[in-house]
């Protein structure tokens, strides 16, 4: 009896492994469809012969309506047919990247990229959704740091392929290679999703019931006060959620440029130099579990890494001062990888986290709404800055972010000084 029991609990835990590499496998793989015009930016402007600005107009609606459709979606994902939802979704986006692979009118490329951004929006809130409500407990944080290494694993695949490509002056081969993988994965979620989802959803523990009832009182139990605080407290996460991305993705998007423009470098180097931004940030996830658990109050957690990200991009403006590659790219590297600690703090591990307490697809989609409406304006808000001033004030604007996230920290801490909390 004892065996059999060790058997049927083996089998649970690797169905919920199942879920969890699916769901990684699927947002990484959307990131080859999403990041691989960013990472070609630079050949791209040269191909089409187009401005800064006009490169970026293609990222900015992506963001656009990616962070629109996070919030969407986020709002309506308790009613989706996941199954079908995400499968749509991806083989979508994978269409549109093969149109964009052919096509010569970069007119066309920005209304593509607008609507494979809201087409993409609905794998986030959507993969929280089913595994906060499909996991348990103990595989909740796991599955956290899992999910956390999708985006610089999807960045780093992307942005080798098309240093690759660049190389023997194929970039389009980006897109096509993007959209093949995304079929691919299409279908094998389509193949796994009812296997891995029903048996995951089987493993129940006395720990889960634990949790929720410790919840329900602690919701049952707080007083208005402390909810609007609550509530402050998430705005100001969404706030620096626009920082977190800004600076994210603003890196992710100009670097190849930056390093072309200031360092004269080609564009297969500076796409190849770009790999080593993801290559650290894998860990970034990890870290942030690592400070969450020093640092256990959210915005407290937000403004040590904002403080340190501000020291290193203050080293980056003296290494363009002063024409130092290395030590630029050593700065590049170490900003990288806190804000993409950051971004898994705001956009996975808080509403995972707190999924006895709030809707953790809403709150994912919601707060990776913010995140994407920095990315916004990183793409052609940066592009636009650097067109005019260089880029040296671009990394003046993220410092002044920075020190942005300070003042509203020092201002939340005095509300809540007077307020007794």
């Amino acid at each position: 009896m004892m065996k059999n029991d060790i058997n049927i609990i083996d089998e649970k835990r690797s169905d919920a492994w199942l879920l969890i590499f699916l769901t990684w496998i699927v947002y990484a793989t959307s990131y080859l469809g999403k990041v691989n015009y960013s990472a070609n930016i630079a050949p791209i402007i040269d191909f089409y012969g187009i401005t800064k600005a006009q490169a970026g107009t293609a990222p900015t609606f992506f963001f656009f309506a990616y962070g629109a459709g996070q919030v969407v979606n986020g709002l309506l994902c308790k009613k989706y047919n996941l199954k079908w939802m995400i499968f749509f979704s991806l083989v979508i986006s994978a269409s549109i990247n093969f149109i964009v692979a052919v096509t010569t009118e970069f007119a066309i490329i920005k209304w593509l990229w607008l609507v494979n951004g809201f087409i993409l929006s609905i794998l986030w809130p959507s993969l929280i959704r089913l595994l906060s409500e499909a996991l348990p407990q103990k595989l909740i944080g796991i599955s956290s740091v899992v999910m956390g290494t999708t985006v610089a694993t999807g960045t780093l695949v992307i942005y080798a392929l098309s240093s690759l490509f660049a190389a023997f002056n194929k970039f389009k081969l980006s897109f096509s290679t993007a959209a093949v993988a995304m079929f691919l994965v299409a279908f094998l979620w389509l193949f796994l999703y009812n296997k891995s989802v029903f048996n995951a959803k089987k493993e129940k523990t006395e720990d889960e019931n634990t949790e929720k009832a410790t919840e329900y009182m602690f919701v049952k139990n707080d007083n208005a006060h402390n909810k609007r605080t609550f509530f402050i407290s998430v705005g100001i996460i969404c706030f620096y959620a626009v920082g977190v991305n800004l600076i994210k993705d603003g890196l992710t998007t100009w670097v190849p440029s930056i390093l072309k423009d200031e360092f004269s470098m080609s564009d297969s180097l500076s796409i190849l130099l770009t790999l080593f931004l993801p290559i650290l940030s894998i860990f970034g996830n990890a870290f942030a579990l690592f400070l969450h658990k020093k640092i256990p109050e959210y915005i407290n957690h937000c403004v040590a890494v904002f403080s340190f990200m501000s020291l290193f991009i203050g080293l980056i403006i003296g290494s363009l001062k002063f024409e130092i590659v290395f030590i630029m790219l050593i700065g590049l590297i170490v900003v990288n990888f806190f804000a993409s600690s950051l971004n898994s703090l705001i956009t996975s591990i808080f509403p995972m986290f707190m999924r006895g307490k709030v809707n953790s697809g809403l709150f994912a989609g919601v707060l990776n709404g913010f995140c994407y409406l920095g990315s916004t304006i990183s793409s052609y808000g940066l592009g636009v800055i650097a067109d005019n001033f260089g880029w040296t004030y671009v990394f003046w604007t993220l410092l002044s972010f920075c020190v942005m996230t300070v003042i509203v920290w020092v201002c939340f801490e005095v509300y809540k000084h007077y307020f007794e909390i």
